[in-house]
């Protein structure tokens, strides 16, 4: 038998878990799209290794590119933490944004697991709050509703007729 702040203390907990799915899913893209940014980085610095090409394209953006001569030994300037930023060669610069992609890839798992956890807590609870307050329903349409049998006399004194005396004032009972 479950009462009223029971299902509401349900349904705020459903809600405070659907709001924890919501900032997971967008943690989740988030990373999904940071790892992706990796990946063509890593691919843009896989051409850079290819010396048959004299010149090189830069993208600076909005549709505008920088050619340059290709150099021997080209550095990459690549941050290594808390702001810190550090010349690198390409194949060094290449195996750190790999490490960093398995990172990211390892930090989505586990977010994704603790996502699908979740969403079973909330399906659990969904359910649970949905039994309860059906069996709700039923005890109170099976107990006699009791405000209805006051409600009669009540209604008796609300419907009297206005006394009047003999003349058709009103007296001081009305």
């Amino acid at each position: 038998m479950s009462d009223p702040a029971e299902l509401q203390r349900l349904a705020r907990l459903v809600d405070m878990y659907r709001q924890q799915l919501t900032a997971l899913g967008e943690q989740i893209e988030r990373l999904g799209q940071a790892s992706v940014e990796h990946q063509e980085v890593i691919q843009a610095l896989g051409s850079l290794d290819d010396e048959s090409l004299p010149r090189i394209m830069i993208p600076l953006g909005s549709g505008t590119q920088l050619l340059v001569d290709q150099p021997n030994n080209p550095g990459v300037v690549v941050d290594i933490g808390s702001g810190i930023q550090a010349e690198k060669k390409v194949p060094e610069a290449i195996e750190i944004l790999k490490n960093r992609i398995s990172d990211i890839e390892e930090l989505i798992s586990t977010l994704q697991s603790e996502f699908n956890d979740t969403e079973l807590k909330v399906k659990d609870l969904a359910s649970k709050f949905t039994n309860d307050a059906d069996e709700l329903q039923v005890e109170e349409k099976q107990q006699p509703p009791e405000e209805e049998t006051e409600e009669p006399p009540s209604s008796k004194t609300t419907s009297k007729r206005r006394r009047r005396n003999v003349s058709g004032e009103l007296t001081l009972d009305d």
